[in-house]
């Protein structure tokens, strides 16, 4: 009789405990003990209620404060979302529903291929959010294309609903483990592949990374790998469709500052689209670039620059000025084509140079700059001004070492000081004022 009263009160504990927590406790084995009114479970242990269920080897239900503790390959699934939670620790509060978590914690979502690792989660299942603290990590793979991104942080707060993932504390990106990002706060979105990248915002795109030949000897080969540098006050990344599958788009915005390490050049601008894949990129609002080590510095309405096929090109569109410093020289236009590797410049609409520091100015259908002692080319229709010369002639060049512009084709024509001179070549010296000629014809004042 007394042992059918204790089973009764046994039973009795049981199913109130289990009423009143609104959960459903099983295992293959259980001790309670009534003095300190903890249940052990051991052995396929679970613990179920509206929104989660959580197994492990080993689980303690502490009846008095509600709360579980569960050891050894913990699983924590959420009914609502079906997101996974792995770890080797879990304390579960079944009054407030939040579940902290520890010993190498990782979130799994098999939705949309994402895991987060963490030293520390929190899971508040009245929320749609789970907080990871301390080396955090995030990985997923893109269903469509499978590409890779990762992201690491100090804490990261990641919405299962929305499946966007706030990453804080030293964030950063790392895209098919090349392209870097970086930002004081990121919010990435892994169901639509997008990043926001505030505050500080600094890319580094891979540019190069290939095998290069030191010597004569087999095998003598150097990993070369450089970065162009990307800063600005904020991206945002994404994947655009395009004819050839996607393409992974970088928008910048605010003060931005583009570093090209092969080609030494800087460009500027406060709003800039780049196509990563195809390394295309716009820069407009007050756009301009730097080359210091050649003196050079271009602005235009807006700046693009493209590799195609190996060749690389910088495109000024409308209002075009090119400076070089160094050598005097000014071009300006509405269209002018920058080589990054050569620093051949070419203006072909509504084209002009100064030379001699604006001294002269010449006119022509394009006109050419090339980083040698023939600085300038002028093509076609090419006209010369200044304060006491005109000239006509179909082609012109520019020496700036000895400071002459030679003249010739379409029977040139030289008109200075009254003087009008015609040759079949002209050679036109800018500090002696000396003109040269062969086959030379002219009318001289008395």
């Amino acid at each position: 009789m007394k042992l059918n009263k204790t089973l009764v009160f046994l039973i009795l504990i049981l199913t109130g405990s289990v009423l009143f927590s609104q959960s459903r406790r099983s295992a293959d084995k259980f001790v309670y003990n009534n003095k300190t009114k903890i249940f052990t479970y051991t052995g396929n242990s679970k613990l179920e209620d509206k929104d989660v269920t959580i197994t492990s080897y080993l689980m303690k239900f502490f009846r008095e404060e509600e709360v579980a503790t569960f050891n050894t390959k913990v699983i924590i699934l959420s009914k609502e979302d079906n997101t996974q939670i792995h770890s080797g620790f879990v304390k579960y509060n079944a009054k407030t529903k939040i579940a902290g978590i520890t010993k190498n914690p990782i979130l799994i979502s098999e939705v949309n291929d994402l895991t987060i690792k963490s030293k520390y989660m929190k899971r508040d299942f009245n929320t749609p959010f789970a907080e990871a603290l301390t080396n955090v990590k995030l990985k997923h793979i893109n269903e469509e294309d499978k590409t890779l991104t990762e992201g690491f942080s100090d804490k990261m707060i990641y919405n299962v609903d929305t499946e966007i993932a706030l990453l804080t504390g030293d964030p950063y990106l790392l895209k098919d483990k090349e392209d870097e990002i970086y930002g004081e706060v990121i919010e990435y979105n892994a169901k639509l592949d997008t990043a926001n990248v505030i505050g500080d915002a600094i890319a580094y795109i891979l540019q190069t990374n290939e095998m290069v030949d030191n010597g004569e000897d087999e095998g003598d080969n150097t990993l070369k790998t450089n970065y162009n540098v990307i800063t600005a006050d904020r991206f945002f990344m994404e994947q655009r469709s395009e004819e050839n599958g996607n393409a992974n788009m970088l928008y910048a915005y605010g003060d931005i500052k583009v570093m090209f390490h092969e080609e030494n050049m800087i460009l500027k601008g406060e709003y800039a689209i780049y196509n990563v894949d195809k390394e295309h990129m716009f820069i407009y609002d007050n756009p301009s670039i730097r080359i210091p080590d050649k003196s050079i510095v271009a602005f235009g309405e807006v700046i693009e620059y493209k590799k195609e096929n190996g060749f690389k090109d910088i495109i000024f569109h409308n209002d075009v000025v090119l400076v070089n410093y160094a050598d005097g020289v000014t071009l300006e236009g509405d269209l002018l084509h920058l080589d990054p590797d050569t620093k051949i410049a070419t203006v072909s609409q509504n084209p002009y140079a100064y030379i001699e520091n604006r001294q002269y100015k010449i006119e022509s259908v394009s006109i050419q700059m090339f980083d040698s002692n023939e600085k300038i080319r002028a093509n076609g229709d090419v006209k010369v001004y200044s304060k006491d010369l005109n000239s006509n002639s179909s082609w012109l060049i520019y020496y700036n070492n000895i400071k002459k512009i030679k003249l010739w084709g379409g029977r040139p024509l030289i008109d200075k000081d009254d003087s009008i001179i015609t040759a079949r070549e002209i050679i036109y010296d800018l500090d002696t004022e000396v003109i040269e000629g062969s086959i030379v014809s002219g009318q001289m004042p008395d």
